[in-house]
Parts: structure tokens; C-alpha cells; sequence
């Protein structure tokens, strides 16, 4: 059964990086560290960082955007490289909301939302995995919510908050949907599905 809930999963998050942080941090692949290859790949991955934050892909489409992807280095907060082949840019966020506002493709407010990552453990099929999503979407302090990737009985996810950490730990919580899981370590921020 876990496996067919793999198979059916992995549909919903093909294309999605494992490895992603949070929205605004993207891997992509370059021939070498040129200076120009750290342009091409900021010019190439601006679009789905801003599709992600938007969350709407006519976003793409409005002259300030077409020009910021133009401009993209200018909204790179920093850059690094995890191998000769592959650098890791990742975007200011306060950069691209104040563009989005600009275009007024976002709330004006939405300069405080925060992205984060979550881990929710013990989703042993695929109605459960459902019922995740569609309990993630009614919480109020969550403002968007991204499947990053499947694997075994353990979904991540990106969300965008309209609060911090501990607002969103303190209404999952009191939503007794999810149970907060408590370890020794420092970890992601992890819940246990109780459905």
C-alpha cells in the first residue's frame, strides 16, 4: 500500500526539488562558475520563484515581472555553488514581494509573510494525504501551501505564513489534527498526522 501511495504521490510533486528550502532558494545547473552561467541561471529561475510567491502564472505576464526576470541578479540576496555543476541562488525576499506589490500582484501587507518548512509524518495513504492538504489550506495563519516531496509516509511541504513559527506551531496544535513531534535535536519543524 505505501508504495502505490508513493507512486500516486510522486505524480503530485514531479519536477519538485527534495532539497528545497523554502520558495525563495533555488539549485540549478550550470556548465561552469562563469559569471555569465550565475546570470543565465538567475534569468532562467526567477520566473518559477515569482510563479511560487504569486501563486498565479498570468503573474509572468506583466511588464515589471518581464523586466525584473531581465534584471534577475538584482534579486539575489546571495549565491553559492554545491558542486562545479550546480549553484544554489537564493532570492531576497523582501525584493521580489516589494516587485509583486509594485505590480500590484500581491497585498500591499504581504511584506510579513514568512516561508517555512514542514514535515508531517505518519500520512499512510492517499486519503490521509488528501485530508493533510486540504486541513493545511483551512488554517488561517497559513497563506499558501506547496508539496515539495513524498517519500514514504513523510510529506514536505512549503508554506507561506501570514505570522512566525510559533503562531503556526501554536494553532496546529490547538487544531489537534496534528501533534508536534519532540525530539533531543534541533529539527525541522515536524507534526505527526492523527487522523
Amino acid at each position: 500500500m505505501a508504495r502505490h501511495l508513493l507512486l500516486v504521490l510522486s505524480l503530485f510533486v514531479a519536477g519538485a526539488s527534495a532539497q528545497q528550502v523554502d520558495i525563495y532558494r533555488v539549485e540549478a545547473p550550470v556548465a561552469n562558475q562563469s559569471e555569465s552561467e550565475r546570470v543565465a541561471a538567475a534569468k532562467a529561475t526567477l520566473g518559477d520563484v515569482i510563479l511560487h510567491v504569486a501563486g498565479d502564472s498570468a503573474a509572468l505576464q506583466h511588464p515589471l515581472v518581464h523586466q525584473a526576470i531581465a534584471e534577475a541578479p538584482n534579486y539575489l540576496a546571495k549565491f553559492s555553488y554545491s558542486s562545479d555543476k550546480t549553484i544554489v541562488l537564493n532570492y531576497s525576499p523582501l525584493a521580489i514581494q516589494t516587485l509583486l506589490q509594485k505590480a500590484q500582484l500581491i497585498a500591499a501587507g504581504a511584506n510579513t509573510a514568512q516561508g517555512i518548512t514542514l514535515y508531517v509524518v505518519d500520512v499512510k495513504d492517499f486519503t490521509a494525504f488528501k485530508q493533510v492538504q486540504a486541513y493545511l489550506r483551512t488554517v488561517g495563519v497559513i497563506r499558501s501551501v506547496n508539496l515539495i516531496s513524498v517519500e514514504k509516509e513523510v510529506l514536505q511541504f512549503n508554506l507561506m505564513l501570514d505570522g512566525d513559527e510559533q503562531l503556526l506551531k501554536t494553532t496546529l496544535e490547538a487544531g489537534a489534527k496534528l501533534q508536534a513531534v519532540v525530539n533531543d535535536k534541533p529539527q525541522p519543524l515536524t507534526f505527526r498526522w492523527q487522523n
